[in-house]
């Protein structure tokens, strides 16, 4: 069949004969129909393209309207910084010290260095023409003018003007950790935030060079933790009023800090805040605070503090090793925990308010109203301490810690448990002699070593013992059992021995071999957290132990996949070997290791397995690698790039603690490397 104009010719074969027919096409007024359709969509179309032409040259990018609308920002912009020359010229013609990188204004703020007690003023103050609208959009950072642009056009036009465009990360609020958050920071290393951050995100400023004063502005209502840790410039600190929560390390390791300010807007504060900056001296906390968490100021050499009206807790290390020695305790706290202040040797002035129905002192001991838990026995220098009868626990770490020139310590009938790291330490041990009553039910003493009732249980040698020999019917060995042992050399544990708990050797710092026998089931990681230093510790295993084995400077299971702990300094570069799948708690928690590779086996990081690894600066995790828990990093302040081979978001609960936060990571680039390297390697062979 033949298609021809108005007729369809047809082949019909009959036989040997071929038949032409010409046939009416009996559909051409259809298409006669949609040809003049056709004519008519052209003609359309024609027009439409004519008309948007003339539409785009009123209103599209180049066109009449938005020419006009260019050049209405292009004046308002070049208006702007007019008007910012004048003030600063203004200002000094007023004072030769007026300086214009002091210039700093927003929505709410005005402040400049020579601005006297006049503290009123914002942006539109500098910038008369300014609108509301404009307010919203524009900063005054360092004494220019700076733009949190929302649109290209905005954008396009600062540029040509010579007016900043913000280059800070900041998603609703929260500034969020990034390496051009330094360009916030004046030549003098000063940092004024903007007023649109409400929320300074985690590890926002964590260990940058040359910071050296913060001032942050009430509009400010959260700091987020380590938001400005491990800053060793840092002298002065502004908290303006406003500011309500101050998350845990914040500025933690800020050793030169010495001031700190807050005003009464603070309602908490998390752990180690202020911890370890070495030399803050004074602190003016919030009347507002109820909580004072553990290690707030661990380590800071305050000589004297008031503690908030309002405060009613006090945690577990919250002075840890501070110099202070004069302290009263407000009348609403309900709680001290024993080792609130822990290495306190300079605490000589403890006194409760007389208001405080919760505690009492008794012949310079701290107890609980009720008489049951002794909390606190000062820095005294008495040799011979009896705990009253009625005690039942010493609680917690670091209870009678201080008492270091004790000698003899009678304990009552009453007690129920010793832990051992509430003991007196010193660096030459005093402590001699432990007596129990025999009425105890709970703990018996037997030549210097406290045992549960039944025998089964270690919980102390005192440390002045230079020869320790676990008896047989020993099968615990609890937390702080060899406590500041300052002579022991080396510890052969038994067969018998089932369980040796976190923190079992602690402080015991010329330990250089410890043999674990074969019944040893259940070996924490952190038994011995706190030997970190030192260097040749050695670690022999019992070959029959069915549990555990050591390899590679490593403590493993004996089906090789978990790592329990790493054992000693000796090896500061680590490789855990293929087949380990999960890295225990605490496995490497405050080593000197500058180096790890891990397995393509690995599928768990545990918590706090890094913690305080200030000598590792940068980390390889394999895409095997499933969970990392959400202390897995604390205290890294030293890490500078962590790379995962994996996608971001892919594991739960970054940045794990880390304190410089997300930007520390790098996502998928390991496995990038890899491939690269492959390419150049064969194209090199090709």
């Amino acid at each position: 069949m033949i298609a021809m104009s108005g007729q369809v010719l047809i082949y019909i074969r009959k036989g040997n004969v071929t038949i032409k027919k010409y046939i009416a096409f009996l559909i051409s007024p259809l298409l006669q129909r949609l040809a003049l359709q056709k004519a008519f969509l052209i003609t359309l179309i024609v027009l439409i393209i004519l008309a948007v032409i003339s539409i785009n040259a009123v209103f599209g990018a180049d066109g009449i309207i938005e020419s006009a609308r260019k050049s209405e920002i292009m004046n308002n912009f070049s208006t702007f910084k007019e008007q910012i020359n004048t003030f600063n010229a203004e200002k000094e013609l007023e004072s030769e010290d007026y300086s214009v990188e002091s210039l700093t204004a927003g929505r709410n703020t005005l402040i400049y260095n020579t601005q006297g007690e006049d503290t009123t003023g914002n942006i539109q103050t500098v910038i008369p023409s300014m609108d509301d609208n404009y307010a919203e959009k524009f900063e005054i950072i360092k004494g220019e003018l700076l733009l949190y642009a929302s649109s290209q056009l905005e954008y396009d036009i600062a540029v040509g003007v010579g007016i900043k465009v913000s280059p800070y990360i900041i998603v609703d609020g929260v500034l969020l950790s990034a390496n051009q958050n330094l360009a916030l920071q004046t030549t003098d290393g000063v940092v004024t935030l903007p007023e649109r951050v409400t929320e300074i995100g985690a590890g926002a400023f964590s260990g940058v060079e040359g910071l050296k004063e913060i001032i942050i502005p009430g509009t400010v209502k959260v700091i987020q933790q380590d938001a400005f840790s491990y800053n060793a410039d840092i002298e002065k600190v502004t908290i303006m009023n406003g500011v309500e929560i101050i998350g845990n390390s914040a500025f933690a390791y800020c050793r030169n800090l010495k001031e700190i300010t807050m005003p009464d807007s603070v309602v908490s504060m998390g752990q180690s805040v202020f911890g370890n900056c070495t030399s803050l001296t004074i602190v003016k906390l919030s009347n507002n605070i109820t909580r004072l968490e553990a290690g707030v100021f661990q380590n800071c050499p305050i000589t004297s503090l008031v503690l908030p009206a309002n405060l009613e807790y006090i945690e577990q290390n919250a002075f840890i090793g501070a110099d202070i020695n004069t302290m009263e305790i407000p009348a609403n706290v309900t709680y001290i925990a024993s080792g609130a202040f822990k290495g306190c040797g300079n605490l000589y002035n403890l006194t409760i308010n007389e208001a405080n129905p919760n505690f009492v002192i008794e012949e310079g001991i701290l107890y609980s109203l009720d008489g049951n838990t002794l909390n606190l026995l000062p820095a005294g220098n008495k040799s011979t301490i009896t705990i009253r009868e009625g005690t039942k626990r010493i609680e917690n770490e670091g209870a009678l810690l201080i008492a270091t020139n004790c000698v003899t310590l009678n304990l009552p009938s009453t007690l129920e448990y010793l832990f051992g790291m509430s003991m007196p330490q010193n660096v030459t041990p005093k402590l001699t002699t432990i007596n129990i009553p025999d009425s105890n039910p709970y703990l018996m003493v037997e030549d210097g070593y406290v045992y549960s009732k039944d025998g089964k249980t270690l919980y102390y040698v005192i440390a002045s013992k230079k020869n320790i020999e676990i008896n047989e019917k020993v099968e615990t060995i609890a937390a702080g059992a060899f406590f500041a042992c300052s002579y022991l050399t080396e510890l052969e544990i038994p067969d018998n021995v089932v369980t040796i708990e976190d923190y079992a050797l602690t402080a015991c710092p010329y330990l250089e071999k410890i043999e674990i026998g074969s019944g040893t089931s259940n070996l924490k990681s952190g038994f011995k957290t706190t030997l970190y230093e030192i260097t040749d510790l050695e670690i022999i295993i019992d070959d029959e132990n069915p549990y555990y084995k050591t390899e590679n400077n490593l403590i493993l299971t004996k089906d090789g996949k978990e790592v329990i702990t790493y054992i000693s300094k000796k090896s500061t570069d680590i490789v855990v070997p293929e087949g380990v799948e999960k890295l225990n708690a605490q496995a490497f928690k405050k080593s000197d290791i500058t180096g790890i590779h891990l397995p393509s086996t690995l599928k768990e990081i545990g918590n706090e397995c890094f913690r305080e690894c200030f000598y590792i600066t940068e980390i390889d995790i394999p895409n095997s690698v499933q969970t990392i828990a959400d202390t897995a990093f604390d205290g890294c302040g030293y890490i500078t790039e962590i790379r995962i081979d994996k996608s971001r978001g892919s594991i739960s609960g970054s940045p794990w603690s880390v304190p410089k936060g997300e930007s520390c990571y790098k996502y998928q680039q390991f496995l990038q490397k890899i491939f690269l390297n492959y390419l150049q390697k064969k194209y090199v062979m090709v």
